[in-house]
Protein backbone atom coordinates (compact mmCIF):
# COMPACT_ATOMS: atom_id res chain seq x y z
CA UNK A 1 0.00 0.00 0.00
CA UNK A 2 1.64 3.45 -0.99
CA UNK A 3 2.07 5.64 1.53
CA UNK A 4 0.19 9.01 1.60
CA UNK A 5 1.18 11.69 -0.38
CA UNK A 6 2.23 15.07 2.21
CA UNK A 7 2.20 18.14 0.29
CA UNK A 8 3.41 21.39 1.38
CA UNK A 9 1.98 23.31 -0.67
CA UNK A 10 -1.47 22.79 -0.02
CA UNK A 11 -0.24 22.92 4.07
CA UNK A 12 -2.11 26.27 5.76
CA UNK A 13 0.59 28.63 7.42
CA UNK A 14 1.20 28.68 11.25
CA UNK A 15 0.06 31.76 11.58
CA UNK A 16 -3.41 31.97 9.62
CA UNK A 17 -4.60 29.23 12.47
CA UNK A 18 -7.99 30.62 13.65
CA UNK A 19 -6.91 30.57 16.90
CA UNK A 20 -3.52 32.46 16.28
CA UNK A 21 -5.35 35.03 14.14
CA UNK A 22 -8.26 35.76 17.29
CA UNK A 23 -5.34 35.91 19.56
CA UNK A 24 -3.09 38.83 17.47
CA UNK A 25 -6.46 40.59 16.93
CA UNK A 26 -7.49 40.33 20.69
CA UNK A 27 -4.20 41.43 22.15
CA UNK A 28 -3.01 44.75 23.80
CA UNK A 29 0.17 44.50 22.17
CA UNK A 30 -1.01 43.48 18.71
CA UNK A 31 -3.39 46.27 18.60
CA UNK A 32 -1.09 49.20 20.34
CA UNK A 33 1.66 47.66 17.03
CA UNK A 34 -0.77 48.04 14.86
CA UNK A 35 -2.44 52.05 15.67
CA UNK A 36 1.28 52.69 15.92
CA UNK A 37 2.76 51.16 12.33
CA UNK A 38 0.78 53.68 10.32
CA UNK A 39 2.22 56.53 12.15
CA UNK A 40 6.05 55.44 11.48
CA UNK A 41 4.79 55.27 7.62
CA UNK A 42 6.46 58.65 7.04
CA UNK A 43 6.56 60.29 3.16
CA UNK A 44 10.31 60.96 2.08
CA UNK A 45 9.06 64.01 -0.23
CA UNK A 46 6.82 65.98 2.19
CA UNK A 47 7.77 65.52 5.43
CA UNK A 48 11.07 67.38 7.02
CA UNK A 49 12.24 64.41 8.85
CA UNK A 50 11.61 62.34 5.77
CA UNK A 51 13.84 64.48 3.58
CA UNK A 52 16.63 64.40 6.25
CA UNK A 53 17.03 61.01 6.27
CA UNK A 54 17.22 61.20 2.06
CA UNK A 55 19.58 63.49 2.27
CA UNK A 56 21.50 61.86 4.50
CA UNK A 57 21.67 58.68 2.61
CA UNK A 58 22.78 60.50 -0.39
CA UNK A 59 25.85 61.79 1.84
CA UNK A 60 26.67 59.07 3.15
CA UNK A 61 26.65 57.03 0.12
CA UNK A 62 28.96 59.69 -1.50
CA UNK A 63 31.23 59.56 1.69
CA UNK A 64 31.83 55.93 1.42
CA UNK A 65 32.37 55.90 -1.82
CA UNK A 66 35.17 58.76 -1.78
CA UNK A 67 36.92 57.00 1.41
CA UNK A 68 36.98 53.19 -0.39
CA UNK A 69 38.21 54.98 -3.62
CA UNK A 70 40.94 56.73 -1.06
CA UNK A 71 41.49 55.38 2.33
CA UNK A 72 44.37 57.54 3.64
CA UNK A 73 43.65 59.64 6.45
CA UNK A 74 43.64 63.28 4.47
CA UNK A 75 41.61 61.94 1.79
CA UNK A 76 38.82 60.17 3.39
CA UNK A 77 38.74 63.43 6.18
CA UNK A 78 37.98 65.73 3.57
CA UNK A 79 35.42 63.46 1.23
CA UNK A 80 33.53 63.21 4.37
CA UNK A 81 33.64 66.89 4.96
CA UNK A 82 32.51 67.82 1.47
CA UNK A 83 29.49 65.36 1.75
CA UNK A 84 28.09 67.23 4.91
CA UNK A 85 26.61 69.83 3.21
CA UNK A 86 24.56 67.57 1.62
CA UNK A 87 22.41 66.78 4.85
CA UNK A 88 21.67 70.35 5.62
CA UNK A 89 21.04 71.23 1.63
CA UNK A 90 17.96 71.94 2.43
CA UNK A 91 17.05 72.11 6.29
CA UNK A 92 19.91 75.01 6.26
CA UNK A 93 20.72 76.09 3.31
CA UNK A 94 23.01 79.10 4.23
CA UNK A 95 24.88 76.50 6.73
CA UNK A 96 25.51 74.18 3.96
CA UNK A 97 26.56 77.03 1.64
CA UNK A 98 29.37 78.16 4.39
CA UNK A 99 30.37 74.44 4.87
CA UNK A 100 30.40 73.55 1.22
CA UNK A 101 32.78 76.60 1.21
CA UNK A 102 35.04 75.96 4.11
CA UNK A 103 35.54 72.07 2.82
CA UNK A 104 36.11 73.14 -0.66
CA UNK A 105 38.77 75.20 0.29
CA UNK A 106 40.34 72.27 2.29
CA UNK A 107 40.28 69.59 -0.69
CA UNK A 108 42.10 72.43 -2.96
CA UNK A 109 45.24 73.38 -0.28
CA UNK A 110 45.37 69.97 0.92
CA UNK A 111 44.52 67.57 -2.06
CA UNK A 112 46.80 67.44 -4.75
CA UNK A 113 43.89 65.61 -7.30
CA UNK A 114 40.31 66.06 -7.42
CA UNK A 115 38.23 63.62 -6.21
CA UNK A 116 35.08 62.18 -6.09
CA UNK A 117 33.85 64.15 -3.58
CA UNK A 118 33.30 67.68 -5.98
CA UNK A 119 30.10 66.19 -6.88
CA UNK A 120 28.77 67.27 -3.87
CA UNK A 121 29.41 71.03 -4.86
CA UNK A 122 27.06 71.05 -8.08
CA UNK A 123 24.81 69.05 -6.09
CA UNK A 124 24.50 71.81 -3.23
CA UNK A 125 24.46 74.30 -6.02
CA UNK A 126 20.82 72.45 -7.61
CA UNK A 127 19.87 72.15 -4.21
CA UNK A 128 19.50 75.51 -3.34
CA UNK A 129 18.90 76.48 -6.69
CA UNK A 130 15.71 75.03 -6.04
CA UNK A 131 14.72 75.02 -2.42
CA UNK A 132 16.57 78.17 -0.90
CA UNK A 133 15.89 81.77 -1.80
CA UNK A 134 17.34 83.51 -4.88
CA UNK A 135 20.16 85.01 -2.77
CA UNK A 136 21.12 81.65 -1.45
CA UNK A 137 21.24 80.01 -4.95
CA UNK A 138 23.01 82.91 -6.46
CA UNK A 139 25.52 82.83 -3.37
CA UNK A 140 26.43 79.33 -4.12
CA UNK A 141 26.55 79.61 -8.19
CA UNK A 142 29.20 81.84 -7.47
CA UNK A 143 31.49 80.15 -5.01
CA UNK A 144 30.87 77.21 -7.46
CA UNK A 145 32.10 78.73 -10.78
CA UNK A 146 35.16 80.57 -8.25
CA UNK A 147 35.96 77.05 -7.37
CA UNK A 148 35.56 75.98 -11.23
CA UNK A 149 38.35 78.24 -11.93
CA UNK A 150 40.55 78.04 -9.00
CA UNK A 151 40.48 74.11 -8.63
CA UNK A 152 41.08 72.94 -11.97
CA UNK A 153 44.37 75.61 -12.23
CA UNK A 154 45.49 74.09 -8.90
CA UNK A 155 45.74 70.55 -10.04
CA UNK A 156 46.87 71.52 -13.21
CA UNK A 157 49.61 73.64 -12.06
CA UNK A 158 50.69 70.77 -9.70
CA UNK A 159 50.97 67.60 -12.42
CA UNK A 160 51.88 69.72 -15.41
CA UNK A 161 54.93 72.29 -15.09
CA UNK A 162 53.69 74.17 -18.44
CA UNK A 163 49.83 73.36 -19.02
CA UNK A 164 48.58 74.75 -22.48
CA UNK A 165 45.74 77.10 -22.71
CA UNK A 166 43.40 74.15 -24.27
CA UNK A 167 43.81 72.40 -21.16
CA UNK A 168 43.35 75.06 -18.55
CA UNK A 169 40.03 75.92 -21.14
CA UNK A 170 38.31 72.88 -21.00
CA UNK A 171 39.24 72.13 -17.59
CA UNK A 172 37.49 75.24 -16.56
CA UNK A 173 34.74 75.21 -19.15
CA UNK A 174 34.13 71.69 -17.91
CA UNK A 175 33.69 72.00 -14.55
CA UNK A 176 31.92 75.71 -15.02
CA UNK A 177 29.36 73.85 -17.25
CA UNK A 178 28.48 71.11 -14.69
CA UNK A 179 27.98 73.96 -11.77
CA UNK A 180 25.77 76.30 -14.28
CA UNK A 181 23.34 72.84 -15.56
CA UNK A 182 23.53 72.33 -12.10
CA UNK A 183 21.91 75.70 -11.60
CA UNK A 184 19.63 76.02 -14.29
CA UNK A 185 18.21 72.83 -13.66
CA UNK A 186 17.55 73.56 -10.14
CA UNK A 187 15.87 77.04 -10.78
CA UNK A 188 13.56 75.34 -13.50
CA UNK A 189 12.78 72.86 -11.52
CA UNK A 190 12.17 75.63 -8.79
CA UNK A 191 9.65 78.03 -11.81
CA UNK A 192 7.71 74.55 -12.57
CA UNK A 193 7.03 73.91 -8.97
CA UNK A 194 5.74 77.56 -8.43
CA UNK A 195 3.66 77.49 -11.60
CA UNK A 196 2.32 74.36 -10.43
CA UNK A 197 1.37 75.72 -7.28
CA UNK A 198 0.00 78.82 -8.98
CA UNK A 199 -2.04 77.12 -10.73
CA UNK A 200 -3.31 74.61 -8.10
CA UNK A 201 -3.99 78.43 -5.38
CA UNK A 202 -5.73 79.53 -8.78
CA UNK A 203 -8.09 76.35 -9.22
CA UNK A 204 -8.90 76.50 -5.34
CA UNK A 205 -9.70 79.79 -5.41
CA UNK A 206 -11.57 79.31 -8.64
CA UNK A 207 -13.32 76.51 -7.02
CA UNK A 208 -14.33 78.49 -3.76
CA UNK A 209 -15.67 81.02 -5.81
CA UNK A 210 -18.10 79.03 -7.24
CA UNK A 211 -19.28 77.31 -4.64
CA UNK A 212 -19.48 80.60 -3.20
CA UNK A 213 -21.64 81.36 -5.98
CA UNK A 214 -23.73 78.55 -5.83
CA UNK A 215 -24.15 79.03 -2.36
CA UNK A 216 -25.68 82.38 -3.31
CA UNK A 217 -27.39 81.26 -5.84
CA UNK A 218 -29.34 79.07 -3.46
CA UNK A 219 -30.08 81.77 -0.76
CA UNK A 220 -31.66 83.74 -3.62
CA UNK A 221 -33.56 80.94 -4.78
CA UNK A 222 -34.43 80.11 -1.13
CA UNK A 223 -35.25 83.92 -0.60
CA UNK A 224 -37.56 84.05 -3.69
CA UNK A 225 -39.56 81.10 -3.31
CA UNK A 226 -40.26 82.57 0.78
CA UNK A 227 -41.28 86.27 -0.77
CA UNK A 228 -43.94 83.75 -3.08
CA UNK A 229 -45.28 81.93 0.06
CA UNK A 230 -45.48 85.33 1.96
CA UNK A 231 -47.48 86.81 -0.66
CA UNK A 232 -49.55 83.76 -1.27
CA UNK A 233 -50.19 83.53 2.92
CA UNK A 234 -50.64 87.31 2.71
CA UNK A 235 -53.27 87.37 0.25
CA UNK A 236 -55.31 84.87 1.39
CA UNK A 237 -55.39 85.24 5.04
CA UNK A 238 -55.55 88.96 5.08
CA UNK A 239 -58.39 88.99 2.89
CA UNK A 240 -60.25 86.05 4.29
CA UNK A 241 -59.82 87.55 7.89
CA UNK A 242 -60.69 90.66 6.72
CA UNK A 243 -63.80 89.87 5.38
CA UNK A 244 -64.54 87.69 8.03
CA UNK A 245 -64.30 90.34 10.87
CA UNK A 246 -66.53 92.90 8.70
CA UNK A 247 -69.43 90.25 8.41
CA UNK A 248 -68.80 89.23 12.19
CA UNK A 249 -68.89 92.90 13.02
CA UNK A 250 -71.98 93.97 10.63
CA UNK A 251 -73.59 90.91 11.64
CA UNK A 252 -74.10 91.59 15.32
CA UNK A 253 -75.77 94.76 14.42
CA UNK A 254 -77.89 93.77 11.39
CA UNK A 255 -79.10 90.20 13.42
CA UNK A 256 -80.74 92.68 15.75
CA UNK A 257 -82.71 94.75 13.44
CA UNK A 258 -82.91 91.46 11.00
CA UNK A 259 -82.84 88.00 12.66
CA UNK A 260 -83.65 86.10 9.52
CA UNK A 261 -80.49 87.23 7.40
CA UNK A 262 -78.05 85.63 10.26
CA UNK A 263 -78.12 82.30 7.95
CA UNK A 264 -76.95 84.51 5.24
CA UNK A 265 -74.12 86.24 7.47
CA UNK A 266 -72.70 83.08 8.50
CA UNK A 267 -72.86 81.67 5.42
CA UNK A 268 -70.61 84.00 3.77
CA UNK A 269 -68.30 83.84 7.04
CA UNK A 270 -68.08 80.03 6.38
CA UNK A 271 -67.44 80.06 2.85
CA UNK A 272 -64.54 82.20 3.45
CA UNK A 273 -63.31 80.32 6.21
CA UNK A 274 -63.68 77.27 3.90
CA UNK A 275 -61.78 79.16 1.03
CA UNK A 276 -59.06 80.36 3.32
CA UNK A 277 -58.21 76.85 4.34
CA UNK A 278 -58.16 75.47 1.37
CA UNK A 279 -55.96 77.88 0.06
CA UNK A 280 -53.68 77.14 2.96
CA UNK A 281 -53.70 73.73 2.09
CA UNK A 282 -52.69 74.35 -1.55
CA UNK A 283 -49.35 76.50 0.17
CA UNK A 284 -48.47 74.18 2.24
CA UNK A 285 -48.23 71.32 -0.33
CA UNK A 286 -46.58 73.66 -2.21
CA UNK A 287 -43.73 73.45 0.42
CA UNK A 288 -44.30 70.27 0.66
CA UNK A 289 -43.51 68.82 -2.59
CA UNK A 290 -42.65 65.05 -1.92
CA UNK A 291 -46.27 64.61 -0.17
CA UNK A 292 -49.22 64.09 -2.43
CA UNK A 293 -51.62 67.10 -3.09
CA UNK A 294 -54.45 67.97 -1.87
CA UNK A 295 -57.24 67.41 -3.90
CA UNK A 296 -57.80 71.39 -3.37
CA UNK A 297 -54.62 71.68 -5.56
CA UNK A 298 -56.35 70.24 -8.60
CA UNK A 299 -58.57 73.60 -8.84
CA UNK A 300 -58.06 75.59 -11.30
CA UNK A 301 -55.97 79.03 -10.16
CA UNK A 302 -57.77 81.94 -9.36
CA UNK A 303 -58.42 84.38 -12.02
CA UNK A 304 -59.48 88.03 -14.09
CA UNK A 305 -63.25 85.38 -13.95
CA UNK A 306 -63.23 85.21 -10.22
CA UNK A 307 -62.76 88.89 -9.54
CA UNK A 308 -66.44 89.10 -9.46
CA UNK A 309 -67.29 86.60 -6.90
CA UNK A 310 -64.02 88.57 -5.01
CA UNK A 311 -66.43 91.86 -4.91
CA UNK A 312 -69.60 90.47 -4.31
CA UNK A 313 -68.22 89.53 -0.82
CA UNK A 314 -68.57 92.82 0.16
CA UNK A 315 -71.96 93.33 -1.04
CA UNK A 316 -72.74 97.02 -1.50
CA UNK A 317 -69.51 98.35 -0.45
CA UNK A 318 -67.87 97.51 -3.61
CA UNK A 319 -69.00 97.91 -7.57
CA UNK A 320 -66.94 96.08 -10.41
CA UNK A 321 -66.59 97.69 -13.57
CA UNK A 322 -64.87 95.70 -16.15
CA UNK A 323 -64.18 96.75 -20.07
CA UNK A 324 -62.22 94.14 -22.68
CA UNK A 325 -62.12 91.00 -23.69
CA UNK A 326 -61.32 89.05 -20.57
CA UNK A 327 -60.42 85.84 -22.46
CA UNK A 328 -57.11 88.05 -23.48
CA UNK A 329 -55.81 87.88 -19.96
CA UNK A 330 -53.42 85.16 -19.90
CA UNK A 331 -53.63 82.91 -16.10
CA UNK A 332 -51.12 84.31 -14.64
CA UNK A 333 -51.61 87.86 -15.65
CA UNK A 334 -55.08 87.17 -14.07
CA UNK A 335 -53.80 85.74 -10.76
CA UNK A 336 -52.20 89.25 -10.68
CA UNK A 337 -54.61 91.28 -11.28
CA UNK A 338 -57.11 89.25 -8.79
CA UNK A 339 -54.81 89.70 -5.91
CA UNK A 340 -54.59 93.46 -6.56
CA UNK A 341 -58.03 93.64 -6.31
CA UNK A 342 -57.87 91.30 -3.42
CA UNK A 343 -55.24 92.89 -1.72
CA UNK A 344 -56.81 96.69 -2.90
CA UNK A 345 -60.44 95.85 -0.99
CA UNK A 346 -58.67 94.16 2.21
CA UNK A 347 -57.04 97.67 3.16
CA UNK A 348 -60.14 98.95 1.97
CA UNK A 349 -61.97 96.48 4.73
CA UNK A 350 -59.01 97.26 7.22
CA UNK A 351 -58.21 101.00 7.02
CA UNK A 352 -60.75 102.91 5.30
CA UNK A 353 -63.45 103.01 7.99
CA UNK A 354 -66.78 101.18 7.88
CA UNK A 355 -68.87 103.36 5.62
CA UNK A 356 -65.92 103.31 2.96
CA UNK A 357 -67.11 102.26 -0.77
CA UNK A 358 -64.35 101.11 -3.39
CA UNK A 359 -64.71 101.09 -7.21
CA UNK A 360 -62.91 98.37 -8.91
CA UNK A 361 -62.08 99.39 -12.84
CA UNK A 362 -60.39 96.67 -14.93
CA UNK A 363 -59.51 97.51 -18.63
CA UNK A 364 -58.00 95.26 -20.96
CA UNK A 365 -56.34 96.46 -24.37
CA UNK A 366 -54.25 95.15 -26.92
CA UNK A 367 -51.18 96.86 -25.30
CA UNK A 368 -52.08 96.50 -21.75
CA UNK A 369 -54.13 95.25 -18.76
CA UNK A 370 -54.90 98.67 -16.28
CA UNK A 371 -56.94 97.58 -12.47
CA UNK A 372 -57.91 100.58 -10.79
CA UNK A 373 -59.18 100.13 -7.15
CA UNK A 374 -60.42 103.99 -5.63
CA UNK A 375 -62.19 104.34 -2.12
CA UNK A 376 -63.63 107.55 -0.51
CA UNK A 377 -62.56 106.17 3.10
CA UNK A 378 -59.90 107.80 4.97
CA UNK A 379 -57.34 107.56 2.56
CA UNK A 380 -54.83 104.87 5.21
CA UNK A 381 -53.68 101.54 3.18
CA UNK A 382 -50.64 101.32 5.33
CA UNK A 383 -50.45 98.79 8.40
CA UNK A 384 -50.99 100.46 11.63
CA UNK A 385 -46.69 99.34 11.85
CA UNK A 386 -45.92 101.05 9.11
CA UNK A 387 -44.72 98.65 6.78
CA UNK A 388 -47.08 98.40 3.96
CA UNK A 389 -46.58 94.77 3.28
CA UNK A 390 -49.69 94.72 0.83
CA UNK A 391 -48.72 97.45 -1.00
CA UNK A 392 -44.51 95.44 -1.26
CA UNK A 393 -46.36 92.65 -2.43
CA UNK A 394 -48.15 93.76 -4.83
CA UNK A 395 -45.77 96.05 -6.39
CA UNK A 396 -43.41 92.77 -6.34
CA UNK A 397 -46.32 90.71 -8.17
CA UNK A 398 -46.72 93.58 -10.91
CA UNK A 399 -42.89 93.78 -11.14
CA UNK A 400 -42.96 89.78 -12.31
CA UNK A 401 -44.85 91.32 -15.86
CA UNK A 402 -42.40 94.38 -15.93
CA UNK A 403 -45.68 96.33 -15.10
CA UNK A 404 -45.97 99.59 -12.62
CA UNK A 405 -47.84 100.27 -9.76
CA UNK A 406 -49.01 103.34 -7.85
CA UNK A 407 -50.55 103.66 -4.53
CA UNK A 408 -51.27 106.47 -1.97
CA UNK A 409 -54.16 108.95 -0.73
CA UNK A 410 -56.37 110.82 -3.68
CA UNK A 411 -56.84 114.44 -3.75
CA UNK A 412 -60.20 114.78 -3.15
CA UNK A 413 -59.88 112.22 -0.16
CA UNK A 414 -59.99 108.33 0.08
CA UNK A 415 -57.28 105.96 -1.93
CA UNK A 416 -56.25 104.63 -5.02
CA UNK A 417 -54.54 101.57 -6.32
CA UNK A 418 -53.34 102.29 -10.19
CA UNK A 419 -51.76 99.10 -11.67
CA UNK A 420 -50.51 98.47 -15.41
CA UNK A 421 -49.43 95.62 -17.31
CA UNK A 422 -47.99 95.16 -20.55
CA UNK A 423 -49.83 93.55 -23.08
CA UNK A 424 -46.91 90.90 -24.05
CA UNK A 425 -46.78 89.74 -20.45
CA UNK A 426 -49.70 90.49 -19.03
CA UNK A 427 -51.45 88.34 -21.55
CA UNK A 428 -48.98 85.41 -22.04
CA UNK A 429 -49.52 82.31 -19.93
CA UNK A 430 -46.14 81.90 -19.18
CA UNK A 431 -44.91 85.19 -17.70
CA UNK A 432 -42.82 85.88 -15.00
Amino acid sequence: MPAPHHSTATRPPRESHPATRLLRRAHPAARLLRGIRPAVRLPLDTHPVGRLLRDAQLAVGLAVTGVVILPHLPHAAIAVAMCVPLVLRRACPWTALITMCVAAALHVVVLRDATVAVVAVPVVVHSLARWATVAAARAALAVALAGAVIGPARWLSVHLEAPSLGSWVTSIAGHGAVVVAAFVVGRRAREREELRERQEHERAERQRSAMAERERAIRRAADDERHEVAREIHDLVAHSLAVIAVQAEGGRAMVARQPHRSQEILTVIADTSREALDELRRVVAMLRRHEPRPAADYRPAVGLDDVADLVARLDDRALLHVQGDRGAVGPLAGLTVYRIVQESLTNVLRHAGPAARAQVAITVTGREVTVRVRDDGRGGAVEPGGRGTGLVAMRERVQLHDGTLTAGPRAGGGFEVYAVLPAPRATGSAAG
